[in-house]
């Protein structure tokens, strides 16, 4: 198993980041049902997920400079700073940061094989 390097020094197994990617398909629907049924705690669950994302990428030197990953940031920073945006475009977005987290779960899987 390939070894991801990480700002620690400590490395990590490329099969954790894809485990995180993958759980990230998860949090990313959440937000749906959450704005469907007018959640108040949206925004700071939404604010919450990007600090975690923000910290992973500081973490985790693969992910740091990834455009990909910079879209799931903008994607959810658009989502928080934009809390009144109809549902269809809270949809198309988060659907939109779904198949991103599933190109990404790709990519780093691709690297846990060594490929």
């Amino acid at each position: 198993m390939k070894k991801i390097s990480t700002v620690s020094g400590v490395p990590m197994d490329a099969e954790v980041l894809y485990g995180y990617l993958h759980g990230l398909v998860n949090r990313f629907f959440k937000i749906l049902p959450m704005r469907e049924s007018g959640e108040g705690s949206l925004t700071e669950y939404m604010q919450s997920f990007q600090l975690e994302l923000i910290g992973c990428a500081e973490l985790v030197e693969a992910i740091h400079g990834d455009p990909d990953y910079m879209s799931l940031l903008s994607i959810l920073q658009y989502l928080i700073g934009s809390p009144e945006a109809p549902v269809h475009v809270f949809k198309r977005e988060v659907f939109k940061a779904i198949t991103i987290c599933n190109k990404l779960k790709s990519r780093y899987a691709a690297l846990g094989k060594g490929e």
